[in-house]
C-alpha cells in the first residue's frame, strides 16, 4: 500500500465515522446535496418544463396529420444538417487546406520528375485556390506562383512569367519566398527590355539591399553593370560577387573577378590615374597570388610611366607567355633596352632565348644568336611562335632562304589543324 492511499484513508475516516451504518440512510445523505440544488433552481426547472410543454402543444396537431409529420421530419433533418456543418465545418477547413497542400506537393513532384505539362496544370490549380490555407504552409498559393514564373522564364516567355509575379502580395511573405519573388522579378525585367534602365538598376539594388548575400542578385546586378560598361563599378560587383560564390561556381567567379579587375587597371591607367591603377595591382596580387594577372597589370603601368626595364621585370617576374610577348613587343620597338643577361635574368624562361637570340642578331653576333636560337629551338620545339621568331633571327642573319623556309612550316603548321578538321568533316 502506497503513501497516497495511506493518506486518502486517513482524510475519508472521520467521514465514514460520522455516516450512518445503515445502507439506506448513506443514500439519503447522498441525495440531500442534489436535493437541496434542484430546490435552489426550482423556478428554472419549473420554467423549462413549461417550454417543454408548450413545444408538445405546438407540435401535437403536426403529429395528427401526414403533412405535418413530414415537415417536421424536414425540420428535423435540417437542424441536424446545420448542427452537422456547424461540428465538422473546421475539419472540412483543414480537410481542403490539406488537400490543396497535397496537390502542391504533387506538383513539386512532377516537377522534379520532368513531367512539366502536368506540373504546370496542377500549380494553374493552386494558383487558383481561394479557399482556407494550410497552417503548416500558408503561402501554397503564392510559391505556385512563383514556381509558374520560374517555368515560364525558362522557356521564354517573360511577359506571362511577369503575370505569374504580379499575382504574389509580397506582405507576410517568408524571406525564402520573398529572395525567390526579388531573383525573378529582376530576371524577368532585363529579359522584357521594356523597364527604363534608371527603374531597373534601382529594382536590382532595393533586391540587393534587401537580401545583401544573395548570390543570384549580386550576379543580376553584375550583369546589369555589364552592359553599361562601367569598368571600376563592374569590379566592385564581381568582388561581391566572388565574395558570396557558392563552392560550384567559385572558380569561375574568381576568373572573372581577375579579369574585371584587370580592365579597371586599364582604365585607370588610360585615364592617366596611376595610383588607382596600383591599387587595383595590389588588390590582385592578393587575390590572384600565383597568376600573372597583377604582373602585368604592374609593367603596364611602368610602361605607359617609360621605365621599360621595371616593366620588363615585371612582366618577366610573372613568368608567363602574355609577359614574354609584352616583352617581346617592348624589345620589337625599343631595341636594347635591357641586355641578355639581364633579360634572361628578369624572365628565367626558354622563350626568352628567343629574344636574347633576336637581340644578338640584330646587334651582328652572329654566332651567338645562332647558339642562343638553337637552344630555343631544342627546348621548345618546332610550333610556329618558335619558327616565325627563328625566321626574324635568319633574316636579321642574312639568311634569307632559310627564314623564307621557316616561315612556310610555321604556316603549314598552322594550317594543318584546320586541313586536318575539314579532313574529317568530309570523312563523316
Amino acid at each position: 500500500m502506497g503513501l497516497g492511499d495511506l493518506l486518502r484513508k486517513g482524510l475519508w475516516a472521520p467521514v465514514r465515522a460520522l455516516l450512518p451504518k445503515n445502507p439506506w440512510l448513506r443514500v439519503l445523505v447522498y441525495a440531500l446535496p442534489f436535493v437541496l440544488l434542484l430546490a435552489l433552481f426550482g423556478p428554472a426547472v419549473d420554467v423549462l418544463l413549461k417550454l417543454l410543454d408548450l413545444g408538445m402543444r405546438v407540435l401535437q396537431p403536426l403529429l395528427e396529420t401526414t403533412i405535418g409529420r413530414v415537415l417536421l421530419l424536414l425540420l428535423v433533418f435540417a437542424l441536424g444538417g446545420l448542427f452537422t456543418v456547424w461540428l465538422l465545418k473546421s475539419r472540412v477547413r483543414d480537410m481542403r487546406a490539406e488537400a490543396v497542400l497535397g496537390r502542391h506537393l504533387q506538383a513539386v513532384a512532377d516537377l522534379v520528375g520532368l513531367d512539366l505539362r502536368r506540373s504546370r496544370d496542377r500549380f494553374r490549380r493552386v494558383s487558383r485556390y481561394r479557399g482556407p490555407l494550410p497552417d503548416r504552409y500558408p503561402h501554397v498559393t503564392a510559391d505556385a506562383n512563383l514556381k509558374l514564373a520560374r517555368l515560364c522564364l525558362e522557356h521564354g516567355r517573360v511577359d506571362e512569367a511577369l503575370g505569374w509575379l504580379a499575382r504574389v502580395v509580397e506582405r507576410g511573405l517568408p524571406d525564402e519566398l520573398l529572395r525567390s519573388l526579388l531573383q525573378l522579378r529582376v530576371r524577368a525585367l532585363r529579359r522584357q527590355g521594356e523597364v527604363l534602365p534608371g527603374a531597373l538598376q534601382r529594382e536590382v539594388d532595393q533586391a540587393v539591399e534587401r537580401f545583401p548575400h544573395d548570390y543570384h542578385l549580386l550576379v543580376e546586378r553584375r550583369d546589369l553593370l555589364a552592359e553599361q560598361r562601367e569598368p571600376h563599378a563592374l569590379a566592385d560587383a564581381q568582388a561581391a560577387v566572388h565574395e558570396h560564390a557558392p563552392p560550384a561556381a567559385l572558380a569561375r567567379e574568381h576568373q572573372r573577378l581577375v579579369a574585371d579587375l584587370t580592365a579597371s587597371g586599364l582604365a585607370w591607367l588610360a585615364a592617366g590615374e596611376p595610383d588607382a591603377c596600383r591599387r587595383v595591382a595590389k588588390k590582385l596580387a592578393a587575390i590572384d597570388r600565383d597568376g600573372p594577372a597583377s604582373g602585368l597589370l604592374l609593367g603596364d603601368l611602368h610602361c605607359a610611366a617609360g621605365d621599360l626595364r621595371q616593366a620588363i621585370r615585371a612582366w618577366g617576374a610573372t613568368r608567363s607567355p602574355a609577359g614574354l610577348d609584352r616583352i617581346a613587343e617592348v624589345l620589337a620597338e625599343h631595341p636594347g633596352a635591357v641586355d641578355e643577361r639581364e633579360l634572361l635574368e628578369c624572365c628565367p624562361l626558354q622563350g626568352t632565348l628567343l629574344l636574347v637570340a633576336r637581340e644578338l642578331a640584330r646587334r651582328g653576333e652572329s654566332a651567338r644568336a645562332e647558339r642562343a636560337a638553337r637552344r630555343a629551338a631544342e627546348a621548345l620545339g618546332p610550333t610556329p611562335t618558335v619558327c616565325a621568331v627563328l625566321a626574324e633571327v635568319l633574316q636579321l642573319l642574312g639568311k634569307d632562304d632559310k627564314a623564307r623556309l621557316l616561315r612556310e612550316q610555321a604556316v603549314q603548321r598552322l594550317l594543318r589543324p584546320a586541313a586536318q578538321g575539314a579532313g574529317a568533316g568530309g570523312g563523316t
